[in-house]
C-alpha cells in the first residue's frame, strides 16, 4: 500500500518562519515569438562529495542538501550524511520539496534550521500539493564515532526549484472516472531520462490520496511494482507487478492495460506494453500479450466520438466547419434566427445549446437533423455560454449580479451545484473538462481577475454530487488585472488571454492542478493585436485561434494566412 500523499512527515518538520524574506516576483517582460516551444535544458552530471572528517553540524547539513542535487538522480551519497538509524528509516521517495532560495544553516549542534523561501510540495507520485512563501527546514543531529550525522530528517527529497525544473518533466497518470466510462488524467512530475516508465507505473497503484468520487484505479490493493520497467530495443515496455494473479479477472486486466497504455505512451521509446503479475502474463482477448498503444481509445479523455469542427453564429444562425470554411447547418438553429447570443455544442457535434439574447433561458436543438428546438432552462438572470462533458451533461453559470449559480442540466432537468470558491462569486467565464472531472472559472474581485479550478464529484452512477473548493491557478494577470478569455489546451492545461496594451495581447498556459510555472506551448507569449477571445481544444494538434472581430490568427501556426472571418460571426467555439 502506498503511503498517504499528505506529506505528513515533511510538514511535521517544516515550520513556518515569519522572518524569512519573500522572494521578488516582478521583473522585465521579454517578448517571445507566438510559435515558440521551449527545448528542455540538458542537466549536467553532478557527483557530490560524501561527508568529510571533522565537519561541523552546520557543514553536514549544508553538504547533505547539496548531495540531494546529484545527477543522475540518486540519494546514495545524501544518505551517508545520516545516522545509521536514520539511514534505515529515511524515505526520500515519499515527497519532493522544492525551494527558490535557501539561507545558511542556523542553530546549535543538536538542532539546525535552514531558512527557505518560495516552497512547493509534491507527493509520492510527483503530484503538486501546495505552495508556501517561507519555511524553515529543521533537522536533528547526533554524534556517531566522533562525527556529526543527521538523525531527524523529513521523508522527502529537498532540492532547489531550478534543479527540479531541469531534472523533472511534466506527465500524466491515467485513472478512470467513477463510472469507468472515461479516463481522467492527473498531472505529475517525473524524472527525466530513462526513469520515465519506472516512475509512472507506481502512480497507478492505489493511494489513500485518491478520492473515489473523482477517479479510481483498477490496479488492486496490495500490489507493488518492480523497481524498474525495462524497455527492449523493439520498444516493448515490460511491466512486472507483485501480487495475487487470481485477484485480477479478465475485465480488470483489460482496464489495467488501458491505464498502462495511456500512461506509458508518454515515453516516446515505447511501442507496446507487456504486463506480468507474478508468473501470469496478462493480454488481450485471444491471447496476445504485447499490447499496442492504440488500445483503450474508447476511453479517450478528450471524447472518443468528439468532432474536430468549430461552430459559431453568423447573423444569429448556426454554422460549422473550419475557420476557413464555415457552412450553414440544417437544424432549427441553422435555418432560423432563434435570438441566441452564445452557444455550446456537445462532443459529438449533434446538439447545440443557445443562450437567449437576454441571458435568461437556454434552447437546445439538433445541429443538422430535423427536430424541435426546446427550452430547457428559463428564469435565469445572465447566463454564460454553455459547456458540455462526455456524459452529454450541460453546464451553465448564471452570473446573477455577482452571486453566481452553477447549474448542471441532464436531459430536461437542471439543478444547482455548489462549487466553493465559484458559487456566489462574480464569475465571468466557465470551462468544464470533457472528462467531467474539472471546472475552471474566471472569478473577478477587487484585486483583479483570478483563474480558479475545482474537481467535480460523482457517484458510481455518474450523478454529480458537488465539487471541491476551487483553488487559484498559477496565473497573475498583467497590469489591467483583467482576463479576456480562457480555453483548454490539453486535458490538464488552459490558456489564458489578457491585454498588455492596446496593441499587444498575452497568452499564457497554466496547469489546472495549480502547480507553479507557465507551460510553454506553441502560441504562448505576446501576440500583436487587441484580441478578445480564444478558441481552443484539449485535443493534441488542434489549432488554437485568437479572435478580434473579423480578425483571426492561428496561434499554433502564426504564419498561416486565414483571411477574415465572416461578417457577423459570433460565439466561435469547439465542442465541449
Amino acid at each position: 500500500m502506498k503511503r498517504p500523499a499528505a506529506l505528513t512527515g515533511v510538514l511535521a518538520l517544516v515550520l513556518a518562519l515569519s522572518a524569512c524574506a519573500r522572494m521578488p516576483t516582478d521583473g522585465p517582460v521579454t517578448e517571445v515569438q507566438t510559435s515558440t516551444v521551449s527545448a528542455p535544458r540538458a542537466p549536467f552530471d553532478f557527483d557530490p562529495k560524501p561527508p568529510q572528517p571533522g565537519e561541523s553540524a552546520s557543514e553536514i547539513v549544508a553538504h547533505f542538501l547539496e548531495a540531494m542535487k546529484a545527477r543522475p538522480i540518486t540519494t546514495s551519497v545524501a544518505r551517508q550524511f545520516l545516522s545509521e538509524e536514520a539511514q534505515r528509516d529515511w524515505r526520500p521517495d515519499d515527497a519532493i520539496v522544492t525551494y527558490g532560495e535557501i539561507g545558511d544553516p542556523v542553530g546549535g549542534d543538536i538542532t539546525v534550521q535552514v531558512p527557505m523561501a518560495t516552497i512547493n510540495e509534491y507527493d509520492d507520485r510527483g503530484a503538486w500539493q501546495r505552495s508556501r512563501d517561507a519555511v524553515s527546514l529543521q533537522l536533528g543531529l547526533t554524534s556517531e564515532d566522533g562525527q556529526w550525522r543527521i538523525s531527524e530528517v523529513p521523508d522527502a527529497l529537498v532540492v532547489p526549484e531550478s534543479w527540479f525544473e531541469d531534472s523533472y518533466r511534466r506527465a500524466s497518470l491515467y485513472l478512470f472516472d467513477p463510472t469507468t466510462s472515461i479516463l481522467v488524467p492527473e498531472p505529475v512530475y517525473i524524472p527525466e531520462g530513462d526513469q520515465v516508465a519506472s516512475s509512472l507505473v507506481p502512480g497507478l497503484l492505489p493511494s489513500e490520496g485518491t478520492d473515489p468520487r473523482i477517479e479510481r484505479t483498477y490496479f488492486p490493493e496490495g500490489f507493488t511494482s518492480a523497481f524498474s520497467v525495462p524497455i527492449t530495443s523493439a520498444g516493448i515496455a515490460k511491466v512486472a507487478l507483485d501480487g495475487d494473479p487470481a485477484a485480477v479477472d479478465e475485465t480488470t486486466s483489460q482496464l489495467m492495460l488501458t491505464q498502462l497504455i495511456w500512461t506509458l505512451r508518454q515515453e516516446p521509446r515505447i511501442r507496446a506494453v507487456e504486463l506480468t503479475i507474478g508468473d501470469r502474463e496478462l493480454g488481450l482477448p485471444g491471447g496476445a500479450t504485447q499490447v499496442d498503444l492504440d488500445v483503450g481509445s474508447a476511453y479517450d479523455p478528450t471524447g472518443a466520438q468528439s468532432t474536430g469542427d468549430v461552430f459559431g453564429l453568423v447573423d444569429g444562425r448556426l454554422v460549422r466547419g473550419t475557420v476557413a470554411s464555415l457552412l450553414a447547418t440544417t437544424g432549427p438553429m441553422g435555418v432560423e434566427r432563434l435570438g441566441v447570443r452564445s452557444i455550446g455544442v456537445n462532443l459529438e457535434g449533434t446538439r447545440v445549446a443557445g443562450i437567449s439574447g437576454d441571458g435568461s433561458s437556454v434552447i437546445v436543438a439538433p445541429v443538422d437533423d430535423d427536430g424541435p428546438a426546446e427550452q430547457v432552462v428559463s428564469g435565469a438572470s445572465d447566463l454564460l455560454a454553455p459547456a458540455w462533458d462526455f456524459a452529454d451533461r450541460m453546464w451553465l453559470v448564471d452570473r446573477a449580479g455577482g452571486r453566481a449559480r452553477v447549474l448542471v442540466v441532464n436531459g430536461a432537468q437542471a439543478r444547482a451545484v455548489q462549487v466553493p470558491g465559484v458559487s456566489g462569486r462574480d464569475v465571468e467565464q466557465l470551462l468544464v473538462s470533457r472528462d467531467g472531472s474539472r471546472l475552471v472559472a474566471v472569478v473577478s474581485g477587487k484585486d483583479g481577475d483570478r483563474v480558479v479550478a475545482g474537481r467535480v464529484l460523482h457517484d458510481e452512477r455518474g450523478r454529480v454530487l458537488g465539487a471541491t473548493r476551487a483553488r487559484t491557478l498559477a496565473y497573475e494577470p498583467d497590469a489591467s488585472g483583467q482576463v479576456r478569455d480562457i480555453t483548454w489546451r490539453t486535458p490538464t492545461a488552459v490558456s489564458v488571454l489578457s491585454d498588455i496594451n492596446e496593441d499587444l495581447s498575452q497568452v499564457r498556459t497554466v496547469s489546472v492542478d495549480g502547480a507553479p510555472g507557465e507551460i510553454v506551448t506553441s502560441g504562448s507569449g505576446r501576440v500583436r493585436g487587441a484580441f478578445r477571445s480564444l478558441v481552443g481544444s484539449p485535443v493534441e494538434g488542434a489549432e488554437v485561434y485568437a479572435v478580434a472581430g473579423e480578425d483571426v490568427i492561428d496561434l499554433t501556426a502564426p504564419s498561416r494566412q486565414l483571411g477574415a472571418l465572416p461578417s457577423g460571426l459570433t460565439s466561435l467555439t469547439y465542442v465541449g
